[in-house]
């Protein structure tokens, strides 16, 4: 590894910086606030940045929360960029780490921007909000790839919490889509025959679904809810609102399973003679692919540190860095933040973002996404390999 004699500077400057990363990520975990509200965290993110030398920019992509924090060298070199999310979830808190992981990038920022008067380039650390598909207008990092703010970059790095640490997560495509049935309503006991039961094409609608499920590829995951079904039972419902969650492992399969969901529609609408609208959520998420050439100068840190990790995996989750990922080579790494067992989005994930073994997970990646950064930016070979597996695999 090119950058081992720099490894030392990068570890002590973020083991120097461990007691002013694990304050804000605990005062961000004592203050969960929702996407497009991180207003305490945002603050405290850019505050730590602009100490440290960087310019930044607050509510960019027309998101109050949103930032850009840029540092320039005066040497000609790559763009490197580092990603953070800092949303919590409604009533549970911060029970998907980003407390940590937000801190993460910023330190990775600030201490490989320590290095910029040798090695050159740009470094930039971009707040995106709103990653939890609980509120309206989440995914803000689609916007920011449609905006334009990873066009000239060179490679992104980002992290997220896990119970133990995995280099490449291979992640699925998604997008939520809501219907919405009108029918007639009328007396269920009196002239029903002139009625046209909105909840009957809602029904119709989701068992046209399960019945060609048969037909589904393995990776294809669709689950719905009603959240309109009436409001009497002795009344013929004329409105009924359903919501679909649609995965599939990579965007084109995606299209493919929207489709047959259309048509599902469509079907229960002419049965029923009902009316029907489809409205897709704002911002539909990519399927994620981490770059292996960036994953394995992560596996080589970790090796020389004796950290245990998983070399590569897939889920079913979905995450809005996979936009990212079609733009430039990105390494979008999973650390271990808490025992093994944990399970993301629950009330003991929420204590491990907060616990002594989730801040040690953030210094880890605080410490593997500087160390990978920085050999990318001293390594001429590891550019052009990235690049090769990008516009092979992605692009």
């Amino acid at each position: 590894m090119l950058a081992e004699k720099y490894i030392e500077t990068l570890t002590k400057e973020l083991e120097s910086r461990r007691d002013a990363l694990t304050a804000m990520s605990r005062t961000i975990w004592e203050n969960p606030e929702i996407g497009h509200q991180e207003y305490t965290a945002s603050k405290l993110l850019t505050e730590m940045l602009e100490d440290n030398g960087f310019t930044v920019e607050k509510g960019v992509c027309e998101m109050e929360t949103a930032f850009s924090a840029v540092k320039k060298s005066g040497k000609p070199g790559p763009v490197i960029a580092f990603v953070a999310e800092y949303d919590a979830l409604p009533q549970i808190g911060h029970a998907c780490g980003h407390n940590l992981f937000c801190c993460s990038a910023v330190g990775a920022g600030i201490v490989l921007s320590q290095l910029q008067e040798e090695l050159g380039g740009e470094v930039r650390v971009l707040g995106t909000p709103a990653e939890e598909g609980t509120v309206p207008n989440y995914g803000a990092k689609v916007v920011f790839v449609e905006k334009g703010y990873f066009d000239d970059v060179d490679a992104v790095f980002t992290a997220h919490g896990e119970g133990e640490t995995v280099i490449e997560r291979s992640l699925v495509a998604a997008t939520m889509i809501k219907i919405k049935f009108k029918g007639v309503a009328i007396h269920a006991g009196g002239d029903q025959v002139h009625g046209k039961n909105a909840l009957t094409a809602g029904m119709l609608c989701i068992n046209n679904m399960n019945a060609i499920r048969q037909q589904n590829r393995p990776c294809d995951v669709v689950n719905s809810i009603v959240t309109d079904g009436g409001l009497a039972a002795n009344t013929i419902p004329d409105n009924c609102e359903l919501q679909f969650s649609v995965r599939s492992d990579t965007s084109e399969h995606l299209k493919r399973v929207l489709t047959n969901l259309e048509h599902s529609v469509q079907a229960a609408a002419l049965v029923t003679g009902c009316e029907y609208e489809m409205e897709a959520v704002k911002n539909p998420m990519r399927d994620t692919k981490s770059n292996h050439q960036l994953g394995m100068v992560l596996a080589e840190y970790l090796d020389s540190i004796g950290a245990p990790y998983v070399q590569a995996d897939s889920r079913n989750f979905a995450w809005d860095v996979g936009d990212i990922t079609y733009v430039c080579p990105t390494l979008g790494s999973y650390f271990k933040m808490g025992p093994e067992e944990i399970i993301c989005h629950t009330p003991g994930f929420r204590e491990a973002a907060g616990s002594q073994l989730g801040f040690d997970g953030m210094m880890l990646a605080a410490k593997g996404m500087s160390v990978v950064a920085c050999e990318y930016l001293v390594n001429p070979e590891l550019r052009e390999q990235a690049w090769k597996e990008f516009e092979a695999t992605r692009k």
